[in-house]
């Protein structure tokens, strides 16, 4: 994975089989522009997920915490790569930096404020540091299961890890 700084037009376009002079004429500017398209599509998808951890209802059952890892996980199918890199390797845009992380901190604080309002016992933590834990989580979860070392568990021994110790953190 080279990241935004690492990749050329030409490394872009090979691949899409398309020339540089229709990226540049008929879609982006630059790779700039075309990170930002990325990035939006990405950060749009992210709420809907979040939103439906309100669907669960209290207590919490391990079938439903499972249907909603699994919707987390489609996300990330959809999005991981560009949600693993973009945070460590964006274009130098101020302003792209700054609505990326308004994003993912307000992303962050409404799962964390869903957990808050379903959990059976109050949670001492800060809720914005509970969703950006949950997150981190699954996100790197998602992460180890797409790597190549043969030693990894499985995807769904990872969704069953991570849907046991938020059934235990929901249920007390």
């Amino acid at each position: 994975m080279q990241g935004f700084s690492g990749v050329t037009v030409a490394d872009i376009t090979g691949p899409a089989k398309v020339t540089r002079a229709t990226f540049y004429y008929y879609h982006f500017t630059d790779k700039t522009q075309l990170f930002v398209e990325l990035g939006t599509a990405t950060y749009i998808d992210v709420p809907g997920v979040v939103e439906s951890f309100s669907e669960l209802h209290g207590p919490a059952d391990r079938a439903a915490l499972m249907h909603w890892i699994d919707r987390y996980f489609a996300y990330l199918d959809r999005n991981g790569a560009f949600v693993a890199r973009s945070s460590e390797d964006a274009p130098d845009d101020a302003r792209f930096r700054a609505a990326s992380e308004r994003s993912y901190r307000r992303t962050a604080q409404a799962l964390g404020d869903r957990i808050d309002k379903l959990a059976a016992t109050p949670l001492e933590a800060d809720s914005h540091a509970t969703g950006l834990t949950v997150m981190a989580m699954l996100e790197r979860s998602w992460l180890v299961v797409q790597g190549g070392d043969s030693d990894r568990p499985t995807e769904q021994a990872m969704k069953n890890a991570i849907c046991e110790l938020l059934f235990r953190l929901l249920n007390g």
